[in-house]
């Protein structure tokens, strides 16, 4: 426990001083796990959701004012503790709980502007790195100093596109979901007669039409060539594999 920890690691000159205050301190490290996700989030949730999401430790990342919550199952239909298998993950895109320009609470929209693209090659990068790190924590092990050296490489090969990407998928994010916002004002602008103010927005729509199509280009550029060096890597490396 937190508490446990704290009494084993405080040192003598503060001893007396933390066990006078213990229980405020351990309550204090404890909250301040959630600081992170309440600067992320901010309010776009109701007190009610923030405890949901803490009691059911579901994931949570925000674009703007959409909301995507993962939530992972265990390894499933696995024969043997070092096996691979696979899992289920459950993902579901809301809009965040605030108002619209009316006042009233936003509604839900299909995909909510396209949120969640950042997640998904993020997620797959991410395991790849972690199967690397297996490969050369096990060749370390086993002595295999050129399967460990292939290993790291491959690591830094998936961190480097990983760090590569995400501004990238970020920029796409945002530019898909300023344009669904600016789409959403051209609508309401001219129901509401106000014509010049379609314009300005329509003006929103085709920028940010063309900041996304190029972040996809020069993303569409980066994974062509991360897989040209990871197959070069494998070639380098076919005696050993």
């Amino acid at each position: 426990t937190i508490q446990a920890i704290l009494d084993s690691k405080i040192s003598l000159e503060h001893k007396e001083e933390y066990l006078v205050n213990r229980e405020e301190i351990v309550e204090i490290i404890l909250h301040s796990r959630y600081v992170n996700m309440y600067n992320l989030l901010k309010n776009h949730l109701s007190e009610q959701s923030y405890i949901a999401i803490v009691r059911n430790q579901i994931l949570v990342d925000v674009q703007t004012d959409d909301l995507l919550f993962q939530i992972f199952t265990s390894n499933i239909l696995q024969r043997k503790p070092q096996d691979e298998s696979p899992f289920f993950e459950f993902i579901q895109r809301v809009c965040s709980e605030c108002v619209g320009p009316d006042g009233c609470p936003k509604k839900i929209k299909p995909g909510c502007g396209g949120f969640g693209i950042r997640n998904f090659l993020t997620l797959f990068l991410s395991i790849e790195v972690t199967k690397a790190m297996l490969a050369v924590s096990n060749a370390k092990r086993d002595g295999k100093m050129k399967e460990y050296e292939f290993a790291k490489r491959k690591v830094q090969l998936f961190t480097d596109q990983l760090n590569e990407s995400n501004p990238l998928l970020t920029e796409i994010s945002e530019a898909m979901t300023k344009e669904g916002a600016a789409r959403d004002n051209i609508t309401l602008s001219y129901k509401e007669g106000r014509t010049e103010d379609a314009k300005v927005w329509q003006e929103v729509t085709e920028k940010e039409a063309a900041a996304k199509s190029l972040a996809n280009d020069l993303l569409m550029e980066c994974n062509m060539k991360y897989q040209r060096l990871m197959r070069e890597l494998r070639e380098s490396q076919e005696d050993i594999i």
